[in-house]
């Protein structure tokens, strides 16, 4: 029942609001009131006023994430006016140090300077009165009290900060992962299809047949791409690689079907694999077959009608993946920007990501190649 029980943790204002009732209900304590003993009651005017310096030394609580040094202001003067009148002051002084630590916690950059600086005071003041107290140590107490909560609101500020730019982060690391995945599922797809769309407007009319084996082509890249972006929408929903529905990952054996495919998109690729192939982490096959896809993506794009040869080379502490075009030569200007640009980069930061690396350009002679090592268990 423990791990089944779901954890539940108290919204800000109602921990606020019990912060208050708490403060408040100890504050009326130490009011006169009218029932007790004679020589205890005081008078109405007294207990009023009693009242009303508790009231001013907790309701201001309800609102202390949002002004911190009005809280601490009326509390100190809640403790300074009952310092002055003789009364008790545990009460106004705990309202003291939890506004105090407020003033750290929930302040902003210049109000947390200031909270520093007067812990940084109050530490002074333990060694000053210390020396000028003879003995006494109500006075250091109290400001080593005060000096801690100052720095406690600090600390737990501090822990805020930390743990917003970690999600800030983590944030950042999904959106970039998600849009590399966007841009290899999508642009290779679409290339595809914009080629077979070329193809099928540019047949003439003595070859009755190639207009609609372009239209089959493109229909059938539409659903290789639906299907691959289906995938990835459900991987965005359902946490895990595991979770009920999910298509299986893209793995390294895919790469066939992406060969065949190019093939059909006018680009003559061979596939050769080296070594003896062999199961690797899904992080991995899945970066390998991107590799694959982008270069044959740009090569489609850049190099119509080239040949290119697809590399997969197996060896004991991972995996070489090459992709060489013997088209012009890598892209320049705009439609490197444009296309394989992005992408080449999104490679890289994969590659990088799992250890490994990814040179791209200029092949020896003619063309551009894509190399890429990935780093596996054995």
């Amino acid at each position: 029942m423990r791990k089944t029980w779901p954890p539940r943790r108290l919204r800000d204002e109602t921990a606020d609001r019990l912060l208050a009732a708490v403060l408040l209900i100890w504050a009326l304590f130490d009011v006169p009131w009218w029932w007790r003993p004679p020589g205890h009651a005081g008078a109405t005017p007294v207990i009023a006023g009693i009242i009303a310096l508790a009231a001013a030394q907790s309701a201001p609580f309800l609102w202390r994430r949002r002004q911190p040094v009005a809280v601490l202001a009326l509390a100190g003067a809640a403790l300074a006016v009952k310092y002055a009148a003789g009364l008790n002051l545990w009460s106004a002084s705990a309202a003291v140090l939890v506004a105090a630590y407020g003033l750290g916690a929930y302040g902003g950059q210049a109000v947390r300077r200031a909270a520093r600086f007067l812990a940084a005071c109050a530490l002074l003041a333990v060694f000053v009165t210390l020396l000028a107290g003879h003995g006494t140590h109500g006075g250091p107490i109290d400001c080593a009290l005060l000096a801690t909560a100052l720095m406690l609101g600090e600390v737990t500020s501090a822990h805020r900060d930390s743990a917003l730019a970690g999600a800030r982060h983590a944030q950042d690391t999904e959106r970039a992962r998600l849009a590399r995945e966007l841009h290899d599922v999508v642009a290779h797809q679409l290339s595809a299809i914009a080629v077979q769309a070329g193809a099928a407007r540019l047949a003439g009319p003595g070859d009755p047949h190639a207009a609609p084996a372009a239209i089959a082509a493109i229909e059938r890249q539409a659903r290789i791409g639906l299907t691959e972006l289906n995938s990835l929408v459900r991987e965005l929903r359902l946490a895990g690689d595991t979770a009920p529905g999910l298509s299986p990952p893209l793995r390294l054996d895919d790469i066939a079907g992406l060969v065949e495919r190019a093939a059909a998109s006018g680009l003559r690729a061979v596939l050769r694999v080296e070594g003896e192939p062999r199961s690797l982490p899904a992080a991995v096959e899945l970066a390998g077959y991107r590799v694959v896809q982008e270069s044959l993506t740009n090569a489609i794009r850049y190099a119509p009608g080239a040949a290119a040869t697809v590399g997969v080379a197996y060896r004991a502490d991972g995996i070489m993946v090459e992709v060489i075009d013997d088209g012009p030569g890598a892209p320049s200007g705009a439609e490197a920007l444009q296309g394989g640009g992005a992408g080449l980069a999104g490679l890289k930061e994969r590659a990088r990501l799992l250890g490994g690396r990814l040179e791209a350009g200029s092949a020896a002679e003619r063309g551009f190649a894509v190399r890429a090592f990935l780093p596996g268990p054995p």
